[in-house]
């Protein structure tokens, strides 16, 4: 008798749980309620309850659906797993060849929180962009060392420097490709600067190297005599000039000294020295047209009195 009325008190509680769900879901047509309850007709002890496992199968599933209707669906199993509470939903899926997650929270505020994520295959990997390798022409002087063998557009930069610091001569540099190469007489140039300016005789170009010789000074360069045209109407200046000076002395063949002149520490060429270096030739059978030509310098690094 008393499992009798427990059954009947059991059956009561049901149905009036049944008559809120219904009264809820024709207030809100749009929702789609989920009930789990065990009616525990196996077990007299049982209670009916709405079930909170998160396990993703369910022994009873009710659901009221947009109609009213109460539909049972026993022994559902899903991959996909769904809780519903007060404070918000979340679902969860996943297959061989595609993986996503989400999660929805939301509060009684609206604030509302999303995340998701894919992989695609599982032999798949995230790309990385790689910058295309340069090219010759895509360098700037500095950009990288120079040494023996490069060619480039930083190297067609550089050597207009050693040129217009006399430490190279305009058009004996090779080229590879249409850009000049940092070759032997680059190399040797840079070496001559490198003494000049008191660092590491290597031949090798640093970027430190590269702002010491932008900010250079013809007038540091240790020009060696011969190395380009003196000329009395420009009065040239120089080391060059200074090592002519010391061989006409040395020859016998000295300029007025109260006519040289000088610019900063070195002496300038002048009309005096010109006609010094005339009468050198003069006396060593060489023509007497002021040059200083090979047959002129050799004479005079080798005279001896």
């Amino acid at each position: 008798m008393k499992n009798k009325s427990k059954k009947i008190i059991r059956t009561l509680l049901l149905s009036a749980t049944v008559a809120l769900l219904h009264g809820s879901a024709k207030a809100d047509s749009k929702k789609t309620l989920s009930l789990d309850l065990d009616l525990g007709l196996g077990n007299g002890n049982a209670s009916p309850e709405v079930s909170k496992s998160p396990q993703p199968i369910v022994k009873n599933l009710y659901k009221i659906l947009r109609s009213g209707d109460v539909k049972l669906i026993a022994g559902h199993r899903s991959h996909s797993s769904h809780r519903s509470s007060r404070s918000g939903h979340y679902s969860h899926s996943s297959s061989s060849s595609h993986r996503s997650h989400s999660s929805h929270r939301s509060s009684g505020g609206g604030s509302h929180y999303s995340h998701s994520s894919s992989t695609y295959g599982s032999g798949s990997r995230s790309s990385v962009y790689t910058p295309p390798p340069k090219t010759a022409g895509d360098y700037s002087l500095g950009d990288r060392t120079l040494s023996t063998g490069i060619h480039g557009s930083d190297v067609d930069q550089l050597v207009p420097y050693l040129v217009r610091y006399y430490y190279l001569k305009d058009g004996i540099v090779s080229k590879k490709g249409g850009y000049h190469v940092y070759d032997f007489n680059v190399v040797n140039a840079v070496k001559h600067f490198q003494k000049d300016a008191g660092l590491t005789q290597d031949g090798k170009l640093t970027a430190s190297a590269v702002s010491a010789l932008k900010s250079w000074s013809a007038s540091r360069t240790t020009i060696p005599l011969g190395f380009r045209e003196l000329s009395a109407a420009a009065e040239t200046s120089g080391f060059d000039v200074d090592e002519l000076v010391q061989l006409l002395i040395n020859a016998g063949y000295s300029p007025d000294p109260a006519k040289l002149k000088k610019s900063g520490s070195h002496y300038v060429f002048t009309d005096d020295i010109l006609t010094a270096i005339k009468m050198f030739q003069a006396y060593n059978g060489i023509q007497p047209n002021g040059e200083l030509n090979s047959a002129t310098l050799s004479k005079l690094k080798t005279f001896k009195k």
